[in-house]
């Protein structure tokens, strides 16, 4: 269903750690019910096609992009500005933050977060799974809502899905100042900072 490209091994604050276990999970899970999906839609005549990485990206596409902006207010809530210029400007860093941390994880991992977009953005899957018929129409409280069933869920592969897609969001938006806000955190040490980050 997408291109990986090809990945940094490199590590940074804006790395995503996820569990080898959960990954594993949610691979299999999404194999199979991928699976079943391109089965059903060969059937009936729908033709799989591969989507290309979104421009300016490097891991996400564009229906990606539709997923994480639907997850973002539904995961930090009161923590993000209110709408505005500020607002967007954070939401644009947050996106290049999940998008990179994505991009940086090993191959194997990209593949099974690459999985779980596709079960997330599979009108097939996505309705059963989540409840939600498209993502740019969900409101915050019903993405909240399928995030509660699936971190209480008694499927420990959705439980998995949940931390995976959890930590994207809150991972990326503590790398970032307005984050460092919420945790109190003062920053790094200038000079540090801008070696590493230079």
């Amino acid at each position: 269903m997408r291109n990986l490209p090809t990945t940094e091994t490199e590590s940074g604050p804006n790395a995503v750690d996820l569990t080898r276990r959960s990954l594993l999970q949610v691979g299999l899970f999404g194999s199979l019910l991928l699976g079943a999906a391109g089965t059903t839609a060969t059937l009936s005549g729908c033709s799989s096609r591969v989507e290309s990485v979104a421009a300016g990206y490097k891991f996400l596409r564009d229906a990606d992009l539709l997923l994480m902006r639907a997850l973002i207010p539904a995961v930090l809530g009161p923590m993000l500005p209110p709408p505005g210029a500020e607002s967007e400007a954070l939401n644009a860093q947050l996106m290049r933050n999940i998008d990179l941390g994505c991009y940086r994880l090993g191959h194997p991992a990209q593949k099974v977060v690459a999985q779980l977009f596709d079960l997330l953005n599979l009108r097939l899957t996505r309705w059963p799974l989540t409840g939600i018929k498209a993502w740019d129409e969900a409101t915050p409280a019903q993405v909240q809502a399928f995030l509660e069933r699936w971190r209480t869920s008694s499927f420990s592969v959705l439980n998995a899905g949940y931390r995976a897609l959890i930590k994207l969001v809150s991972v990326s938006f503590y790398g970032t100042h307005v984050g460092w806000a919420a945790a109190n955190y003062p920053g790094p040490p200038p000079g540090p900072f801008q070696v590493f980050n230079s």
